[in-house]
């Protein structure tokens, strides 16, 4: 018989939960595998792991239709050397089970000890996912581990040495599961070197809320937030990408950090370039009257919510600092010593980016801003250029990605991101 009906391990709903609904069919999970996911959202040892089970709940519920449930407790008939209170051998005490009623049973995890325990008992079990040489993976630009102090000393010692396959550029948040204290690192391409951002500062900042009147800077409120910065502040990284959930900061950390640059005259102008998708299911805006500034004023929306005020938007364009390009008047372009910023990526198809991006001149960086939980873009459902940017650039030594997780746009934000709105 084949194997037909898989039977998914929690270390596999974490990071791929929705690759795993939208490309299998006939998907059980064990009651087992419900109760860690239900105990990880509230006692994960990183701040990634809570993220990534309230993410898989959500799935869960939303393709609720694919799943079928198994809540049955075991007999438990493993060897006696199989403790019977690791959570893995009860998961796996039911997978023999039903294996040996039905043979279409098989298990997905990508535990390597998880799936030597069940080849021992003639259990089919195979990897999900986890090859990081497939396009397919997701990539986050950002690792959080928890390590022992022993783990933590040896990772100091051997910084030459990229024990976690850490792509360039890519960070490392490092949990010392002893002292409770966070450490935020990152893979340079030679050796792991600390990762120390520096504030954010400029002149358009007196009504920001992460201002500090005090210092006059923006501070970051999350590791993740200091990594983003860091990723901004890095002048080897000419691409500068990030898929993160909204309210996480990412347009407003983008735009003053730009400001920041042109002040310092290190670039000379910012290139603003949004997506003018409709919503989902919404037809598309009809022709606004009036010349080329009337009708790019309501893309000007984020940027005037990022610097608290509206005028100041009016004085970067009126100074030449800013210039709004919509995507119709991009081909043809060379943007030299400038900060490209492109707004939206996820409603931008592949072939759009690559047109964007390689508007580039000399001198200059792009910042691909975007979310892929919110395509609006009827095209870009299957690809989209957000996704592909990441796959392409993750590899790359001039290029870095950090995706954040945290909400702080307010309660209600933060509130409205733990439920289930699916159409």
């Amino acid at each position: 018989m084949l194997k037909t009906k898989p039977c998914i391990d929690t270390n596999i709903l974490l990071p791929y939960s929705s690759k795993v609904f939208t490309t299998l069919d006939n998907i059980h999970l064990f009651g087992y595998v419900l109760g860690e996911l239900d105990n990880l959202k509230k006692n994960g040892k990183t701040e990634e792991v809570k993220f990534q089970a309230r993410r898989a709940t959500r799935d869960i519920e939303k393709y609720k239709d694919k799943i079928t449930y198994i809540i049955d407790e075991t007999n438990y008939n493993l060897p006696s050397y199989y403790d019977k209170e690791v959570m893995d051998n009860k998961i796996i005490a039911l997978l023999n089970e039903l294996h040996n009623k039905d043979n279409g049973y098989y298990g997905l995890s990508n535990d390597l000890l998880f799936r030597a325990k069940c080849k021992a008992l003639n259990i089919p079990c195979v990897e999900f996912g986890n090859n990081k040489d497939s396009s397919e993976d997701i990539y986050n630009g950002i690792r959080e581990i928890g390590i022992s102090e022993e783990e933590n000393d040896y990772l100091q010692d051997n910084i030459y040495e990229n024990i976690y396959k850490l792509y360039p550029n890519e960070y490392l948040i490092i949990n010392n599961l002893k002292n409770n204290r966070k450490y935020l690192h990152m893979w340079n391409g030679e050796y792991l070197e600390e990762a120390k951002a520096k504030s954010i500062i400029n002149s358009y900042l007196k009504n920001s809320k992460n201002y500090d009147d005090e210092q006059g800077k923006i501070l970051p409120l999350d590791i993740y937030q200091r990594a983003f910065i860091h990723m901004l502040q890095n002048d080897n990284a000419k691409i500068k990408l990030t898929d993160s959930i909204y309210g996480a900061g990412k347009s407003y950390l983008m735009l003053h950090w730009a400001i920041q640059m042109i002040e310092k005259k290190k670039f000379r102008k910012l290139y603003f370039i949004k997506s003018d998708s409709p919503p989902k299911n919404r037809k598309d805006f009809p022709a606004l009257p009036g010349g080329l500034e009337e009708k790019i004023n309501p893309l000007l929306g984020v940027i005037g919510d990022s610097m608290s005020d509206e005028n100041i938007v009016k004085k970067l364009i009126i100074d030449n600092k800013l210039e709004i390009i919509p995507i119709q008047f991009a081909r043809g372009r060379s943007l030299r010593n400038g900060i490209i910023c492109i707004n939206e990526v996820q409603n931008f198809t592949p072939s759009e980016i690559e047109i964007l991006i390689s508007r580039a001149g000399e001198n200059s960086v792009v910042l691909l801003d975007g979310s892929t939980r919110q395509i609006d873009n009827k095209f870009c459902n299957h690809r989209n250029g957000l996704g592909v940017a990441s796959i392409n650039f993750r590899d790359k030594v001039n290029s870095a990605q950090v995706n954040m997780i945290n909400d702080y746009r307010s309660d209600i934000s933060k509130m409205i991101s733990e439920m289930d709105w699916h159409d």
